[in-house]
């Protein structure tokens, strides 16, 4: 088996990753085929039925149907008496078995020409060289599986068995024609900016016979995105999920950044009320380091979650129980979501963030007009209740009126990059003037106190800003609305949301990326739900001193790093220098440090506090 999975990889590695992320083409590892024929076709009882059809809707060199093959060659090989006893003498010999497959088992479809014409050439190799006269004759069809029509092609439109990796492709690589028809044919999962590989679900629960499985990996992106929501709906009411196996960011697919999941599935007759999921619990794994996934899910490495589907909600909360009542706990005693009570924007697309965007340490900077210069906060700069000081600057550029009043500017910052300042969409639309941001946003968003946080982070980070920052487009921000002022404060917000409690909170809804990063996109963080009681003056006290000495620590550290070139005191004093200036300056640096730790220990005291006073409020232990 090695060799034509050898011969596929071959293949694909000719491609570049432009052409293969175009096409979706994503080299399937020999394990992960082995585990979904073993979870599928090979549980087929081959006497009951020797004709099961096993169809690949994006098969390309052939890696699912060549193991298929071997799977099936064994199983008639091995029950040659009892298949004759039971259909004639002469139904089956050990020199037409792969004959018989060829025919009647294997059917596989791709648009990729070339690919087909290897996976026609390995079973040219397979057969004996009297059967490999019949190639023409054999399932293997080019041509679109979206598309196509299953009974002309085949003669047959339905499956016992459904296996493959089929294409990942946004929106936004699929020409509109062909979106148009997507839209149209495929409108019950396939909508907005959905992916190429929605419609495969649908497709492949239109061809699957009664009793028929289905085995494919696809990118996990669907179980919690927005566009996906069609998708998910269209799923639970269709058909049983047998089993999810969840890589998060697992290297799978060879540093192409797909965060992926193996979905076992079949058509809805049963009353089936749950999954099995089996989710990853490190997953800075190699692929290369499994040699049997079957044993690998079953050796620790992943975590066992039975999903009962009730519990899924609209956006799939792949938690166990415990997670779920801690959910539901918060739910049931908050009585706002966060987006009643504040305003969400993005930050500033510039378009070049090498023309708009210079260090503080500039030398040309005392030469721009400081109406022009605005605080630039970028996703490293917000933490936790207060946001970093940035070595950077905005030049707002929408406020140029007239380019000649602003010559030093222009010429100096941006003409360099005019060419691709006037290549942006919107410069060719003449809806911008080629000097101006991309995606300016108004600037009294930015010019008012708000929360920031990340759109992207391991943990919960929302700070408060009061300088009128303004952030790049990989930054979100709120702001409290002029109905709830009085009601809520900032500090009271960020508080909350920092605590531990609402972290996991969040990840019980977020969208894990993999490797612990989770997407904190508005459509999921302004959903939280936040509570307010007796514990509300307390909590926000605590907050507001959180800040205070988060405020201080940050000072201090900047005062460390100054000093940074000064060696620290040697335990043997022996070996310090005795310039008194020097010694001065190191009583200095660990009287820094030692205040650095004390604010540390009383930081994580108050939260710790903060914590207290939230699980009291949600009842929570």
């Amino acid at each position: 088996m090695s060799g034509s999975f050898a011969v596929s990889k071959k293949y694909e590695s000719h491609l570049d990753i432009k052409t293969r992320k175009e096409r979706g083409i994503y080299y399937t590892p020999y394990i992960v085929v082995e585990y979904i024929l073993d979870k599928t076709l090979k549980s087929h009882d081959i006497v009951e039925n020797p004709y099961p059809r096993v169809l690949d809707l994006c098969c390309g060199c052939g890696n699912f149907l060549i193991k298929s093959y071997e799977i099936l060659y064994k199983k008639f090989y091995q029950n040659i008496d009892n298949l004759n006893q039971k259909y004639g003498q002469n139904f089956i010999s050990e020199e037409n078995i792969g004959l018989h497959i060829m025919k009647n088992c294997i059917f596989g479809v791709d648009t990729d020409k070339d690919a087909l014409d290897i996976l026609k050439s390995q079973f040219v190799d397979i057969l004996e060289e009297t059967d490999a006269e019949f190639i023409e004759e054999f399932n293997i069809f080019c041509g679109d599986s979206l598309k196509i029509d299953f009974k002309d092609v085949f003669g047959v439109d339905k499956f016992d068995y459904i296996v493959g990796n089929p294409p990942y492709i946004g929106q936004k690589l699929l020409d509109n024609e062909y979106k148009k028809f997507l839209y149209k044919e495929y409108e019950e999962v396939y909508r907005g900016k959905g992916d190429l590989y929605f419609c495969f679900y649908k497709r492949i629960l239109d061809l699957l016979d009664k009793d028929g499985l289905a085995g494919i990996i696809t990118p996990r992106y669907f179980m919690q995105s927005p566009s996906g929501k069609f998708l998910r709906r269209y799923l639970i009411e269709n058909c049983d999920i047998n089993t999810i196996v969840d890589f998060l960011g697992a290297n799978i697919f060879n540093n192409l950044g797909i965060a992926s999941c193996i979905v076992l599935f079949k058509r809805k007759y049963s009353k089936k009320n749950y999954i099995d999921l089996y989710k990853i619990i490190d997953d800075n794994i190699s692929i290369k380091q499994i040699t049997n996934l079957e044993d690998y899910l079953n050796q620790g490495n992943f975590k066992k979650i039975n999903i009962n589907l009730d519990s899924l909600g609209e956006s799939w909360m792949m938690v166990d129980k415990e997670e779920f009542e801690f959910y539901n706990k918060i739910q049931s005693k908050s009585q706002y979501f966060l987006e009643e009570i504040c305003e969400s924007f993005q930050g500033i697309i510039t378009g070049c963030d090498k023309a708009f965007v210079i260090r503080n340490d500039d030398k040309n900077i005392e030469k721009i007009n400081k109406n022009l210069l605005k605080n630039w906060i970028k996703n490293k700069n917000v933490g936790k209740y207060i946001i970093n000081n940035s070595q950077y600057k905005l030049i707002y550029t929408n406020d140029i009126d007239r380019e000649e009043d602003y010559k030093f500017v222009i010429d100096t910052f941006l003409l360099p990059y005019k060419e691709k300042l006037s290549s942006r969409r919107e410069c060719i639309k003449n809806t911008r003037k080629w000097y101006e941001l991309q995606w300016g946003r108004d600037k009294q968003l930015f010019e008012q106190k708000k929360i920031m946080y990340p759109y992207k982070s391991r943990n919960n980070r929302f700070a408060i800003d009061v300088d009128n920052s303004y952030v790049s487009a990989d930054v979100y921000s709120f702001y409290i609305k002029d109905k709830y002022k009085k009601e809520f404060s900032y500090e009271y917000l960020v508080g909350l949301l920092n605590s531990k409690v609402y972290d996991k909170y969040f990840k019980i809804i977020g969208k894990e990326m993999g490797k612990k990063i989770f997407d904190y996109y508005p459509n999921k963080v302004m959903k939280l739900k936040i509570f307010k009681d007796e514990n509300y003056e307390e909590i926000e006290d605590l907050s507001k001193k959180v800040i205070s000495l988060s405020k201080r620590k940050m000072e201090i550290e900047e005062k460390i790093v100054e000093n940074l070139t000064i060696p620290m005191v040697s335990d043997d004093f022996s070996k310090v220098s005795n310039n008194k200036t020097n010694v001065k300056i190191q009583d200095k640096k660990i009287s820094l440090l030692k205040e650095k730790y004390y604010l540390e220990n009383e930081i994580d005291f108050l939260e710790n506090i903060i914590e207290k006073r939230i699980k009291n409020s949600l009842d929570l232990k």
